[in-house]
């Protein structure tokens, strides 16, 4: 079997049925050919980050690594903006880079420049392709983007190595069982909790990761935590339910709803939380038991006074009998009301961001699935928007990702066409990714995007008032995106009030082809109301 087949081969054999970017004259069209013949549909995208975005939501969607493709050098650059994406959202994808063909020793060529220290920071795996050893290679490169907390891993393919002869693909390397928790961290978890008479739980991801959202609301119920989750973690616990306090960004300043909580809890118990799930690093002065799914992982806390190791399931079952009366539901929910008043919406405004939040949540199902990024409205969306299952929420998480809305529902919506979901992204972040509404088009993906619009980059500018700065340089001219998005093949609309968004957007539920909802918020109440979201109220 050749290389580029092999690669192919591979993908096909884990449920990959498309792969994403931009082709070159070597081995990329080798990789094209390969996919052609064995039916796995190469997707050309305007960019190459948004391959390695598109790539890794539609692995996820199909519990596995994508795969993107890029030409060497600039090429490769390009892909790896995309897989810093994916290191900072935890997203599993492999990124095949057409490389220096082999023996060439020059270094300063066209398009060539040293791959590994380009992707060094980001990637978990990273090796060259060879006809020895490809198979072994591409196995690894597919575990390591899976394994543990997923992410990036780079595979470098000379370009003129796709047609070698090299074998057969190897069978999908699995994740070893985690450990079981020592019996002594265990008992010293026990007496921490035991101590413990208002504590906090700080969720992460590798809770759901482990199957142990379950044993997770168990302990919650038992001990009477009022209960945080990682901004990856969303669903981890229901958030209906009367413990649910809300969304821990790790900015520990004053006026929001981590340090209200923290205030009231005499200790802190973080369960497969994520050190990457935070602004700032840890700033607060509770004694804390940090449970973690693997013990190479950093803990969010610096200094943990117990912290127990292994299998989170069994772990949180063996916990689960400690009984703690906590908080009460009333202070849970006092506290949460507290910090909701900063995200009211503003008076006398014809069309607000809480507006929109609100019709969407109601206008999609109940097991509709929310794809977003980074704005004015990203804390919004981690207050105001209710999820109660995991996965079913995929908004920016350790990247705080301006661009990641539309690659990442594109991508997703590929992978799973009859998932209901619906975009939200903001105007900003469109302009990086207008190139990709012809994807779309081109695709038949068919998916609501709404655009939020308030002709402006409005976190930063609320950022400039707020520190006293005169505006400037952050405005944009008029963007006619609903203009845009009709010639390349969409359907498009402009909306301005509550009413008129929510006839579009049942409409666009129901269209035969992406619908961008182009909303333009009354600018000025929406630059205002990012800083009370975020703890600054003067």
């Amino acid at each position: 079997m050749k290389l580029a087949e092999l690669i192919i081969a591979e993908a096909r054999g884990r449920g990959l049925r498309h792969f994403f970017g931009l082709p070159g004259g070597g081995s990329p069209l080798d990789m094209m050919e390969a996919g052609r013949r064995l039916d796995v549909s190469f997707v050309s995208v305007a960019h190459e980050s948004a391959a390695a975005i598109m790539a890794a939501y539609y692995g996820l969607m199909k519990n596995t690594a994508g795969l993107a493709l890029s030409v060497k050098g600039v090429g490769a650059g390009n892909l790896a903006g995309g897989a810093v994406n994916a290191y900072f959202e935890r997203m599993p994808v492999v990124c095949l880079s057409e490389s220096s063909p082999t023996g060439v020793v020059q270094r300063e060529m066209v398009q060539h420049c040293n791959h590994a220290q380009l992707f060094g920071a980001v990637v978990k795996y990273q090796n060259t392709l060879t006809a020895v050893d490809a198979a072994a290679s591409v196995r690894e490169a597919v575990f390591q983007a899976m394994d543990g907390r997923p992410g990036p891993a780079l595979l470098n393919l000379p370009s003129d190595m796709g047609l070698v002869e090299c074998g057969d693909p190897l069978a999908i390397k699995a994740s070893p069982d985690a450990s079981l928790p020592e019996d002594a961290q265990l008992a010293a978890a026990r007496q921490f909790i035991q101590n413990a008479a208002r504590p906090v739980i700080i969720a992460g991801a590798d809770v759901v990761r482990a199957g142990a959202a379950k044993e997770l609301l168990t302990l919650v119920e038992n001990i009477g935590a009022a209960v945080l989750v990682n901004m990856d973690a969303r669903g981890v616990v229901p958030e209906s339910h009367p413990r649910w306090a809300g969304v821990l960004t790790g900015n520990y300043g004053p006026n929001i709803i981590e340090t209200e909580v923290m205030n009231q809890a005499d200790a802190a118990l973080l369960i497969g939380a994520d050190g990457m799930m935070t602004h700032v690093p840890w700033s607060v002065d509770l004694p804390t038991c940090e449970l973690s799914l693997r013990s190479e992982y950093e803990t969010l806390s610096p200094d943990p006074k117990v912290r127990v190791d292994g299998d989170l399931k069994e772990t949180l079952k063996q916990l689960s009998t400690c009984n703690q009366p906590g908080f009460s539901d009333d202070q849970i929910q006092g506290i949460r009301q507290k910090v909701l008043q900063s995200f009211k919406r503003p008076d006398a405004t014809q069309f607000a961001v809480q507006d929109l939040i609100e019709i969407t949540r109601a206008v999609l199902p109940a097991e509709g699935v929310l794809f977003a990024e980074t704005g004015a409205y990203v804390t919004m969306l981690e207050h105001l928007w209710k999820v109660e299952n995991p996965n079913t929420y995929w908004g920016t998480t350790g990247g705080r990702t301006m661009g990641l809305a539309v690659p990442a529902i594109l991508g997703a919506k590929l992978a799973n066409p009859d998932m209901v979901a619906v975009g939200i992204g903001g105007d900003g972040s469109l302009l990086m990714r207008l190139g990709e509404l012809e994807t779309f088009a081109r695709t038949g993906v068919t998916v609501p995007l709404i655009i939020i619009n308030d002709q402006a980059l409005g976190t930063m500018k609320s950022r400039q008032k707020s520190r006293d700065m005169p505006e400037y340089a952050l405005d944009f001219h008029a963007v006619d995106f609903a203009g845009i998005a009709t010639a390349c093949g969409l359907s498009g609309v402009t909306v301005n009030t509550p009413e008129r968004f929510e006839r579009e957007l049942k409409l666009a539920m129901q269209g035969d082809r992406t619908t961008l909802i182009d909303a333009r918020v009354d600018p000025q109440a929406y630059q205002d109301s990012f800083g009370p979201t975020i703890g600054v109220l003067a």
